[in-house]
């Protein structure tokens, strides 16, 4: 399964929209945007990575299992399927949704990003496949995302940041 989105930002995630609790408040900061984020992805409700890149349209692969390709980087955490689907998407649709309780994940021009999963907790490995510090024009896949169905219960997660970012 392939998916282009376009990210203007230089995050990308994985949501699990029954769960995720995407409104915040109208006036949120920076750091309490993020601190929502990490607890929601403790909580198994989203996957949030940074791209490494201010944004572009990614080219986001998703696969059952890892392909032969090296990666740039690579991580792994859980993530809980509650309704059989997951939405990737995107930093400007999580801050509207966290910012105005009338908007919700996916945003229309996402709503296509849907990946079905069998519901249950699913581990997640997000591969990045290019280098964001040299060209990366020729590359076709951007982000490889390999799911494996893990069980009912996750293992209980103290992540204390958005992958790959760092302020």
């Amino acid at each position: 399964m392939n998916f282009k989105i376009i990210d203007n930002d230089g995050f990308l995630a994985l949501v699990d929209t029954s769960s995720y609790q995407s409104y915040l408040a109208e006036g949120w900061t920076f750091d309490q945007l993020f601190s929502h984020f990490v607890e929601q992805s403790n909580r198994g409700h989203i996957v949030i990575w940074r791209t490494g890149d201010e944004g572009d349209q990614w080219s986001v692969c998703i696969e059952a299992k890892k392909s032969a390709t090296e990666s740039y980087r690579e991580f792994e955490t859980e993530i809980k399927v509650t309704e059989g689907q997951l939405y990737l998407t995107e930093y400007a649709d999580l801050t509207m949704a966290a910012s105005y309780s009338e908007f919700s994940i996916p945003s229309k021009h996402n709503a296509s990003l849907s990946i079905p999963l069998e519901s249950g907790v699913h581990r997640v490995t997000v591969r990045q496949l290019f280098d964001p510090t040299r060209d990366y024009s020729d590359v076709k896949v951007h982000f490889e995302i390999v799911f494996k169905k893990s069980g009912e219960e996750m293992i209980e997660k103290a992540d204390e940041k958005v992958m790959w970012f760092e302020q």
